[in-house]
């Protein structure tokens, strides 16, 4: 009987896990009934999976009914790689407000690139939110190409940055540079706005000089 109910349990754990990751691959607020179909479960049983995440903060709704990770998964990503966030907090807030682009730190997580910590600009009228936990594929996004490119290097060639527009977020645009630190898993410093024309080359140079020092102080 027990057994059953630990089945029933790890069952249960799973679907919630799945459900987050779900959740944070998704480029925008997914409804309960695409997350029904993306875990192949009922409706009413989807329901009471998000109200469970909901109410331990994991997960939000907004106005519209739309899913998006909740602020709790921020805690506890400040976890994770601490070290390596603390060295970039100061670097990226400081990017955040001097380029008025959301400046972002992520990194790898099997085949996926997760956001570890994230700095949105101060005074900019309009910004794009970058949430801690959110995840996508290594295969896209300017962070995961360069994530990609220190994983297996051999078939995708590292570039000194990348670019991208559209991938990961439909408007949106970021460029990205490696931050590769012993002891660490290979990681991305990058920035995302809203396309428009912008100077590369000093958004690049100012990527780099920040990851330089945050591996400095690892």
């Amino acid at each position: 009987m027990s057994a059953l109910k630990e089945d029933a349990g790890s069952q249960t754990l799973a679907r919630g896990l799945t459900a987050l990751e779900v959740i944070g691959a998704a480029d925008a607020p997914i409804s309960v009934s695409q997350l029904c179909q993306e875990l192949g479960i009922h409706r009413s049983m989807a329901y009471r999976l998000v109200k469970t995440l909901e109410q331990f903060g994991f997960v939000e709704r907004d106005a519209a009914g739309g899913l998006s990770l909740g602020a709790k998964l921020s805690t506890l990503a400040r976890g994770v790689a601490k070290s390596l966030q603390e060295a970039a907090a100061p670097e990226i807030t400081a990017l955040a407000a001097e380029l008025e682009m959301t400046a972002f730190l992520a990194t790898q997580d099997g085949d996926e690139v997760v956001t570890l910590s994230s700095a949105e600009p101060p005074n900019a009228e309009t910004t794009v939110a970058k949430r801690p936990g959110s995840r996508h594929s290594m295969n896209k996004g300017a962070p995961g190409k360069v994530v990609r490119s220190q994983v297996n290097p051999t078939d995708y060639p590292p570039n000194a940055f990348e670019l991208s527009q559209d991938e990961v977020i439909p408007g949106v645009a970021s460029i990205a540079v490696p931050l590769s630190i012993p002891g660490h898993k290979p990681a991305a410093l990058a920035v995302i706005y809203l396309p428009r024309e912008v100077e590369t080359g000093t958004i690049v140079t100012k990527l780099q000089a920040a990851a330089k020092r945050i591996k400095a102080s690892c």
